[in-house]
């Protein structure tokens, strides 16, 4: 058993480098003198499930010595040893219950099925010939014909009410249709939407059946004024406005903006309204010129950077492209604080402690802190909450150089993110 966890390790730290990796209960503890700690009271290490015939495939048909696996096939873990594939131990269940033809007794549902265990799919055939397949997925395939591509069929499965006989059938499609519209009970095997703008009707959405053809209509009016009628109402159109002259669209625009030419913000001079640039001392607009800007700001909705004109972005903020952020090395003790964003702590001259600001008004900030240098593991690098813990305990420490952290808080705490 000792030779089993050591080779675990082995096969683990390839992917760690030369950090050191805590994994289960007290993550931020660490042994000074292990490279690897696992510890927990109610979990254990997980090996790979592997099937006994990929063994002999690439790459597991080459890989090196000291590898450990489990094969579910011959419940056993089976190491790499002398270029071969050797079983460790003895299978867990001496006499493994067949399912017995005859009738199984005594059968526990928890345990005992009819099926696979991994992503094969379950066959059944007669006369050597595919009959039904029962997919990984959890789908039912039934028989092996193809409807030829083009051809108006499909193929549906009925049950005969007298033999009780699963039987798939090729039908044509519009009887396919016709059936599913009479089990659901459909009146209209036509559904069609149309907009409208009556300008004596409010914004509406109504369902009508077409007398002539049966089918169902559904209109949408969204009333536009012309002005043409005495109950004329809805959205103002481009008709009506271009008929308004230069007085009448200054009064409307008036009421909105201030007449005042100002270098401030909106204004109107004449019948023209005016965008000013914002800058860091007046409002204004964004104009496509470099611009600083003052104050907070929030953006309600979604940003994106770098992206094609008119994509919206996928995410609350989408980047395409590069991004910066602050790196900071530091020699000696160091508080972060909210210009930081990596911080570089060289240990090489001795032990460093890192403060964390209090959480309690920046839930959500993120730090990345790395142990560079050459200090090795007796000098340290400690990072220290102001409040809250990390990971429930006091502070972290890192012992191994050139090993990081990344620690995120929710306004009470900080949490080990990645490491």
């Amino acid at each position: 058993m000792k030779h089993l966890f050591l080779a675990a390790a082995l096969l683990l730290l390839g992917s760690v480098a030369s950090a050191q990796l805590k994994v289960g209960t007290n993550p931020s503890r660490v042994n000074k003198s292990s490279i690897l700690e696992l510890e927990s009271t109610r979990q254990g290490l997980l090996l790979p499930r592997i099937p006994g015939a990929n063994l002999a495939d690439a790459p597991l048909s080459t890989a090196p010595d000291g590898m450990i696996i489990y094969v579910p096939d011959s419940a056993s873990l089976f190491i790499r040893k002398n270029d071969l594939w050797q079983k460790m131990s003895v299978d867990s269940v001496a006499n493994a219950a067949n399912w017995n033809v005859l009738g199984n007794a005594g059968l526990d549902s928890t345990k005992n099925f009819l099926g696979t265990t991994d992503q094969q799919a379950v066959i059944f055939r007669t006369n050597d010939e595919e009959r039904l397949r029962l997919t990984a997925g959890g789908s039912i395939i039934v028989g092996n014909n193809v409807i030829p591509e083009g051809t108006d069929q499909v193929q549906v499965m009925v049950i005969d009410p007298t033999t009780r006989t699963l039987m798939q059938r090729t039908i044509a499609k519009s009887a396919f249709s016709n059936a599913i519209v009479q089990i659901n009970g459909l009146r209209d095997t036509v559904q069609t939407f149309r907009i409208d703008s009556a300008v004596t009707s409010d914004i509406t959405i109504t369902s009508a059946v077409n007398g002539t053809t049966g089918d169902a209509e559904h209109v949408f009016n969204i009333p536009t004024q012309e002005g043409t009628s005495a109950v004329s109402r809805g959205f103002l159109s481009y008709n009506d406005w271009v008929r308004f002259d230069s007085a009448a669209k200054y009064q409307i625009l008036a009421t909105a903006y201030s007449s005042d030419v100002s270098a401030t913000g909106l204004s109107i001079n004449g019948d023209s309204v005016r965008l000013h640039p914002a800058d860091e001392s007046n409002p204004g607009g964004v104009s496509i010129v470099a611009q600083t800007f003052a104050g907070a700001k929030n953006v309600r909705d979604s940003l994106s950077v770098g992206l094609a004109a008119g994509t919206a972005p996928n995410s609350t903020f989408q980047v395409n492209g590069s991004m910066s952020a602050a790196i900071t090395t530091v020699t000696g003790d160091h508080t972060a604080g909210e210009s930081d964003n990596t911080i570089l702590a060289n240990t090489t001259t001795g032990a460093i402690t890192v403060t964390l600001p209090a959480p309690t008004t920046i839930a959500g900030r993120i730090y990345t802190i790395k142990k560079i240098g050459t200090g090795g593991i007796d000098n340290a690098l400690t990072i220290l909450p102001t409040g809250g813990s990390i990971d429930g305990n006091a502070d972290y420490i890192i012992y191994n150089d050139w090993t990081f952290v990344t620690l995120q808080t929710d306004g009470t705490n900080w949490y080990v993110i990645k490491k």
